[in-house]
């Protein structure tokens, strides 16, 4: 990634602090991404040893079972996955809103474009923002709802407009109905029908576009939060966020199922020679991660529950790794 990036190091003359500060919040994300790897290789390289030492000889003629001499590699990969876990839910968030604000203003790694679909924001003065569409050269959003909380979360205003348009002077609300909420969440009074409406509000178009709003950049209590309210206010589309709520839940998994995959492939009997074991621990446990990516994709595209499609392939791996080893002859 240096190397990718020292062309514009140098052209734009990027203090050695800056570049320091970018890659002190970029490896909280690199931990997180290649822990599996590591945890994969590592786990290999400690079957192919107990293998070439005949250890797990000696355990076998002891009576331990093959099942239960992956238990303490069953321990270390549920071990890393919490650390995991923990990492990515409370140092990556705030890492990655600077590290992708970085990108995006010193390094001129991403530029906006022009429409997105589905976004949501929440500001300074606790309103929660969801547009459909979001048309970032007109400065126009399109079929909004604006929630409006007290100090304690509760909702008290809701707008729910056709068309926002950003102008100098703020929002211009087109087409919309304002609601009065209640304590219990309850419509108080007759809804205020109105057909344009001047609002100033404290985000710009660009903001919806930051990377605060980005799931990636928030915990998961903060993007379980964030499902919860919009729910409550009728958004329907909201299939990406509990996508990604998922996904906070099993990505650390993955060093688990590549710890058990890596002490399976890398001790079959079959395989002579430490090479060997750990291109098949590799092969493996590769199949198994391209797997993940794929189930992870058709979920957000097609009409599969997100605990379905994202739970699948992890529960049939460890299906499989524990059938392996129940047959393998002790």
């Amino acid at each position: 990634d240096l190397f990718g990036h020292f062309d514009e190091i140098l052209r734009y003359r990027i203090p050695t602090d800056t570049v320091w500060q970018y890659y002190r919040h970029f490896m909280p994300l690199v931990v997180v991404r290649a822990s599996p790897l590591a945890v994969l290789f590592a786990a290999a390289f400690i079957g192919t040893r107990l293998t070439r030492y005949q250890e797990l000889l000696a355990m076998n003629a002891s009576g331990t079972s093959p099942l239960r001499a992956s238990v303490p590699f069953l321990f270390v990969g549920w071990l890393v996955s919490v650390c995991i876990f923990l990492v990515n839910d409370a140092v990556v968030p705030g890492a990655a809103r600077v590290y992708e604000q970085m990108r995006q203003e010193v390094f001129r790694g991403q530029q906006l474009e022009e429409g997105f679909e589905n976004v949501a924001l929440l500001d300074e003065e606790n309103r929660l923002y969801h547009a459909r569409v979001l048309d970032l050269t007109t400065g126009e959003l399109r079929h909004v709802n604006i929630l409006e909380h007290d100090r304690g979360n509760r909702p008290i205003r809701n707008y729910q407009v056709e068309r926002a348009v950003w102008t100098r002077h703020g929002w211009l609300l087109l087409f919309g109905t304002l609601y009065q909420v209640g304590l219990h969440g309850q419509v108080e009074g007759e809804p205020q029908r109105f057909m344009e409406r001047l609002v100033r509000l404290p985000v710009t178009p660009a903001d919806f576009r930051g990377p605060q709003v980005q799931p990636d950049t928030m915990s998961y209590a903060q993007l379980r939060r964030l499902i919860q309210r919009l729910r409550s206010v009728g958004v329907t589309h909201l299939k990406r966020y509990r996508v990604e709520l998922v996904a906070k839940l099993t990505l650390p998994l993955l060093n688990l199922v590549v710890c058990l995959i890596g002490y399976l492939t890398s001790t079959q009997p079959q395989l002579r020679g430490h090479l060997r074991g750990l291109g098949a621990s590799l092969g493996w446990g590769l199949l198994y991660y391209l797997g993940v990516g794929v189930a992870h994709a058709l979920t957000k595209q097609w009409p599969i529950p997100a605990v379905v499609g994202l739970w699948a392939p992890h529960v049939g791996a460890v299906w499989w790794v524990v059938r392996r080893l129940q047959q393998r002859p002790t």
